[in-house]
């Protein structure tokens, strides 16, 4: 990074806006709305859309309302995140690069309060707050805010306010920012993180951690997330979700760290005391035992219950065990792109 881009005033800094979507032109268009609305403009959006060949509600629409919008069709499959990530970041000319989701709708003050911390050259990596409109989420998590954990677990809580900026280990990619030199400098976003998505935003913040790089919180450069319905299948928090969690995560451990380091140790460990209690709560509620609120199941609880929570316990350890050859595979292909880490 050169040291006109690591020092340069944040008002002097530029920022380029990347948008991904799938299939929901409505949330784009809201999206994009409100990023004209914001109190200083920023100086380029771009909108990656991977919807299939021949659905073109989304082209037409930024066409012809948003004629100043970059517009990138990915021809890339569902469930390739990432990979639409990279297509914008390759398009990006500003000094700082934001990724937000198709529906994540900023504030006005988002893009002066997400600069902001950039006044520091040793900050790589800026995220911000995203509201769900869930009581108390203000609070919750507070002090746990994107963190990674010993187990090799990770915290979110991105929705709590800690009333000022704070370093963190990774963020939340629905409203997250790097500086272009950085990102370029770690061979950009990697791929590889299929179904749901999930974690290949940390991977991108984990990376950047390994090498030295400051991540910084900063509550007051504030999204709306509003949680729009998947288009690709299956339901927030379902068993695919649970799934590609387990999976991602220990595909996201040996990517970054090493398929023998101690992190992925410490969280394999995690992974199997997770699951003896659930099995531990099955017999719980089969045995008809007061809970530590001292309530009893119903029957109807103990005739569910047991297969609600077995299938967890598949999606799980199914997840968990694939994500073993997938990382073998990710790291291999990370060496010939020269890209890979420890």
């Amino acid at each position: 990074m050169s040291a006109d881009q690591t020092q340069a005033p944040t008002g002097q800094l530029t920022v380029t806006v990347v948008v991904i979507t799938y299939r929901r032109p409505d949330y784009v268009e809201t999206c994009l709305t409100h990023l004209r609305s914001l109190t200083t403009p920023v100086e380029q959006v771009v909108v990656v859309d991977s919807a299939p060949a021949g659905d073109t509600a989304s082209e037409q629409l930024v066409a012809e309302r948003f004629p100043e919008v970059e517009y990138v069709r990915s021809g890339l499959p569902k469930g390739t995140m990432p990979e639409a990530r990279q297509l914008g970041f390759a398009r990006a000319t500003g000094d700082v690069v934001a990724f937000i989701d198709d529906d994540s709708f900023v504030y006005p003050q988002w893009r002066d309060e997400l600069v902001k911390p950039y006044a520091d050259p040793a900050v790589a990596a800026v995220g911000g707050r995203a509201i769900n409109g869930t009581p108390g989420e203000e609070v919750h998590g507070v002090d746990r805010i994107g963190r990674l954990l010993p187990d090799g677990e990770l915290t979110g809580n991105f929705a709590a306010d800690p009333g000022r900026s704070i370093p963190v280990d990774h963020l939340l990619g629905a409203n997250m920012s790097f500086r272009r030199a950085a990102l370029a400098e770690i061979g950009g976003i990697r791929g590889n993180y299929p179904g749901t998505c999930l974690r290949e935003e940390s991977d991108i913040s984990l990376r950047l951690r390994a090498r030295g790089h400051r991540l910084v919180y900063a509550p007051a450069a504030l999204v709306h997330h509003v949680g729009a319905p998947y288009r690709i299948g299956g339901q927030r928090f379902d068993r695919r979700y649970i799934y590609y969690a387990r999976r991602n995560h220990v595909m996201l451990l040996a990517r970054v760290y090493g398929l023998g380091s101690p992190l992925l140790r410490r969280y394999t460990a995690s992974t199997l005391r997770a699951q003896r209690a659930y099995v531990g709560e099955i017999a719980r509620i089969v045995a008809a035992r007061a809970d530590a609120a001292g309530r009893t199941p119903s029957l109807r609880r103990r005739v569910t219950a047991p297969l609600t929570v077995a299938s967890r316990v598949a999606a799980e350890l199914a997840g968990f065990l694939m994500g073993w050859p997938a990382a073998i595979r990710a790291r291999a292909i990370d060496r010939r792109r020269g890209v890979a880490t420890p």
